[in-house]
């Protein structure tokens, strides 16, 4: 294929976007626990890093995608989130002192709140656009980790993890380069001079179905972030080798695969609640057995299959957030949902987890987050009750 057929293509630049975007998530973050856990910090530090780093991107995530709203640099300052994020990486390899660390990472999670929001924006929008299947493209997503995390394992397993903030440092930068790749929003769909300011709270308070949407969220975020922490720090527990440990996360994105490409389907045929409500009851299915599992080699293999209860998840989620956003508000909106999915919660879940973990036992942990997972499910479940109450549907596809 031609360069010039390629950049016509949204389709293929949509899935080159999503390839890069996490294939370099694959190699650092499958990992990066485990070094935390080598350096000697303990389970409630790990907890703090990620609680501190979920603050900085509260307070940095609804300034920066209201800006991106406002003006329409949804890629200059996307390119700007990855560049500034891959520098804070690079730093840490010079630095093995908690307070250090902890200071690092806030400011990188700070620079980097509007990378996840804002790059599914775009991609989103494009596929409405071009009346394309945004699950297609999300699929490369799944692909790219999956191959760059067997890749890094068995790299790792060699040369052990001296060189892990390095790279990542220099991969997160050099991601800055892969927003060329997807279109701007057109001036017709950009913000006049005089739109109203966006405010944070009057988001909420004006719309219900987002407002209940966000709580369970929240609840579910809490459950998944923590099991993609400890299942992690399980397998090294268990003793399992640097490659296990990255065919583990390699098999979960695997798993995603074949609901991110059917994900689309279900949504136009159920709708993205119910869409939803599959992949999180797949996903606690997977869970409520991993506390049970003492082989490594079966903890991989049924650890990876709760990427088809996520690869559902997070279609149909970014679907629905994009079908109920206004006009003018969609990288906020995003946004937002991003906080509840990757970041709010965890200031509370994983510092708590990691008290369980280090007084407790992980098996305690795993329960614990069963436990949100259940409640979220409810909470979904009163939300699909409640639209249809009301006659008001559960969004498909968004054509703009």
């Amino acid at each position: 294929m031609t360069h010039r057929s390629f950049s016509k293509s949204p389709a293929l630049r949509g899935s080159a976007y999503y390839a890069v975007f996490f294939g370099v998530v694959g190699m650092y973050f499958a990992y990066v626990n485990v070094v935390f856990i080598q350096r000697g910090l303990s389970g409630v530090e790990i907890g703090l890093i990620n609680a501190v780093s979920a603050a900085m991107i509260l307070i940095s995530s609804p300034l920066l995608t209201a800006l991106a709203d406002r003006t329409g640099w949804h890629r200059p300052i996307l390119a700007i989130a990855h560049l500034f994020f891959g520098a804070a990486i690079f730093t840490l390899h010079f630095t093995t002192s908690f307070p250090l660390i902890l200071a690092i990472v806030a400011v990188g999670s700070f620079c980097s709140a509007p990378a996840s929001p804002l790059s599914d924006m775009l991609v989103v929008r494009m596929a409405a656009r071009h009346d394309l299947d945004f699950g297609h493209m999300r699929l490369w997503g799944s692909l790219g980790f999956t191959a760059v995390c067997l890749l890094s394992g068995v790299i790792w397993n060699r040369i052990g993890f001296g060189y892990l903030f390095l790279a990542g440092g220099v991969l997160f930068a050099l991601r800055s380069f892969s927003v060329l790749l997807l279109e701007p929003i057109s001036k017709a769909a950009q913000p006049t001079a005089d739109a109203p300011p966006v405010k944070f709270f009057d988001l909420l308070r004006r719309d219900h179905t987002f407002l209940i949407f966000l709580l369970a969220t929240a609840l579910w975020s809490s459950c998944w972030n923590g099991f993609f922490v400890y299942a992690s720090i399980y397998m090294d527990q268990l003793g399992g080798s640097s490659f296990l440990l990255g065919l583990m996360m390699a098999l979960t994105a695997l798993g995603e695969v074949p609901s991110v490409f059917f994900a689309d389907r279900l949504v136009h045929r159920l709708g993205s609640l119910k869409t939803t409500i599959i992949g999180i009851v797949f996903f606690l299915i997977v869970l409520a057995v991993i506390p049970f599992i003492t082989n490594t080699s079966l903890l991989a293999a049924v650890n990876g299959l709760r990427g088809i209860g996520f690869g559902l998840w997070i279609v149909a989620g970014v679907r629905f957030v994009d079908h109920i956003a206004p006009d003018n508000y969609h990288g906020t909106y995003q946004g937002l949902f991003s906080l509840m999915n990757f970041n709010l919660p965890v200031l509370i879940a994983l510092p708590l987890l990691g008290y369980l973990f280090d007084n407790v036992s992980i098996q305690s942990v795993f329960q614990a987050q069963l436990v949100l997972g259940v409640a979220s499910l409810f909470i979904f479940l009163l939300l699909q009750r409640r639209m249809k109450n009301t006659s008001q549907t559960s969004p498909s596809f968004t054509q703009s």
